[in-house]
């Protein structure tokens, strides 16, 4: 119980943001490996029909990337290509990318055939991304 106590107040006194952000991050970590999924808020930007220049909510698992205009995840839920979609490169948002992008995300650089695409959400969560579009 101790020991708990003191985890528990060494977590919100070193990690930066909102109390509770790093036990979110490590449930969300747990249910990614687990195979669940983790979703979260997101842009995809491009000219594919899956592309929407608002902010969208993302559910990533290992195997597929869905995309919903909320946090339902049933509401107008669509796949994304996982198995077309190649990441390029990861980098941190740039004075030219939209302005509506928060300025601490990083953007992944993808292709998608021969369409360029990104998608941008907080760096906690890239990895998320990453690991669904990786090459099997």
């Amino acid at each position: 119980m101790i020991t708990f106590l003191i985890s528990f107040v060494v977590d919100q006194l070193l990690t930066p943001g909102p109390p509770g952000r790093r036990r979110r991050e490590r449930a969300q970590e747990r249910a990614f490996a687990d195979g669940g999924e983790v979703t979260f808020e997101a842009y995809v930007l491009g000219d594919r029909p899956y592309c929407r220049p608002v902010p969208v909510f993302l559910s990533a698992s290992r195997t597929a990337l869905h995309v919903s205009p909320t946090e339902v995840k049933e509401l107008r839920r669509s796949a994304l290509p996982a198995e077309r979609i190649a990441v390029q490169r990861i980098r941190n948002r740039a004075r030219t990318d939209p302005r509506t992008i928060h300025s601490y995300w990083q953007l992944a650089e993808c292709r998608d055939g021969q369409a360029d695409i990104l998608i941008a959400c907080a760096p906690e969560h890239m990895r998320y991304v990453t690991e669904t579009l990786r090459p099997t």
